[in-house]
């Protein structure tokens, strides 16, 4: 039997749509109408369209979804910390740690 080859096309389309959205929202949208959605400061509809548009790239490029996952939430993380003007090399190793250590658990 035949392993099974996968297809990547609906993602890669996904892919490209959620970093076009992404780009436009960048390009088109001024920062102050989407600065307190929901939370206060925190630019939200920006990191709904960034984390599935990481994610899904990731797991492509990675070819393995959790790495893709983790990854993608460290970036998250990172730019919601910068976001604050927390952005150390403390916090990035921490976070740092924190993902390389979830992925020995799983793994």
């Amino acid at each position: 039997m035949r392993p099974r080859r996968k297809n990547y096309l609906p993602t890669l389309i996904l892919i490209v749509i959620l970093w076009s959205l992404l780009g436009l929202m960048l390009f088109f949208v001024e920062p102050e109408l989407v600065k307190n959605i929901l939370l206060p400061g925190l630019y939200l509809p920006f990191f709904l369209l960034f984390f599935p548009a990481g994610f899904f790239s990731l797991a492509v490029i990675l070819g393995n979804t959790r790495r893709g996952l983790l990854v993608t939430i460290g970036l998250t993380c990172w730019l919601i910390l910068r976001l604050y003007q927390l952005d150390n090399g403390l916090n990035l190793l921490l976070i740092l740690g924190i993902l390389i250590v979830t992925d020995r658990y799983f793994n």
